[in-house]
């Protein structure tokens, strides 16, 4: 009952926070989300543990894999994503065209796609993307089905790879020996981030890895055959920063097992 109070605190300072958010209690898709949450955190107690990437990093505690397969792939359904895909596919191509290093023509790979605001961003870039999510929806002309814990696409064949779903990851070393093994050495990875627990942004309900600070999310990728090349801080859609990092020759690769 604990979680259930938090999740229904959480929405309430949100609802005084953002005023716009009224109008999402007329939306039966917000009541079926808030449905699927409440249900979810009854059932798990909401719970979080250290991760084995450090103590810097957290994972929620997940019953089993196929529990966490099932909670992502039901959050398309709870949410009207309309506007968020116009507006987010506008923000990220202005920071996109400030990344020294993307090149019309490259290969890109979007991790966590969903219904492809991304993708269509870079495609506004002049590059070949396309996009990867656990569910894109119907007659998604963007984004594929697939696991990216368990990518179906041959070694070392993107330019560039990108991700605003760290946050989403069911295991961390899985996650990013499997984009070093498609990304081309010296391809570029680059990773929108939410600020941590330290920078004053929580995880939300269908977040499943968190962090104390952007930090610390540079730090891991730097030990794990990367380097970082560029940050940028933004405000919108949500605070974070826009990592982006060069994929090394070699090193690095201590404790990642390549699927």
């Amino acid at each position: 009952m604990g979680a259930l109070r938090h999740l229904i605190g959480t929405e309430a300072r949100k609802l005084f926070q953002i005023p716009a958010r009224w109008r999402e209690l007329l939306r039966p898709r917000r009541w079926r989300q808030f449905f699927h949450v409440a249900v979810f955190y009854l059932r798990t107690g909401n719970r979080w543990q250290a991760d084995r990437s450090g103590g810097s990093f957290e994972r929620r505690a997940y019953p089993s894999y196929q529990d966490y397969l099932k909670r992502q792939q039901s959050k398309l359904a709870c949410l009207d994503l309309s506007r968020y895909e116009a507006e987010y596919q506008r923000l990220l191509g202005e920071r996109l065209a400030g990344v020294v290093g993307l090149k019309k023509g490259a290969a890109v790979l979007c991790l966590g796609a969903r219904l492809g605001a991304e993708v269509r961003a870079f495609h506004d870039c002049g590059c070949f993307a396309v996009g990867l999510d656990l569910n894109p929806g119907r007659q998604n002309r963007y984004v594929l089905h697939g696991d990216f814990h368990e990518l179906q696409f041959p070694r070392e064949c993107a330019d560039v790879i990108f991700s605003n779903s760290l946050d989403h990851v069911f295991a961390a070393d899985r996650f990013i020996a499997e984009i070093r093994r498609v990304l081309k050495s010296g391809g570029l990875l680059l990773l929108e981030t939410m600020k941590g627990r330290a920078e004053g942004v929580s995880p939300d309900p269908y977040a499943s890895f968190w962090w104390n600070r952007v930090e610390d999310v540079v730090a891991l990728f730097n030990r794990q055959g990367f380097k970082a090349l560029q940050r940028t801080a933004f405000d919108r859609p949500w605070p974070g920063e826009l990592l982006c990092f060069v994929k090394l020759e070699s090193g690095g690769l201590e404790g990642l097992e390549e699927s």
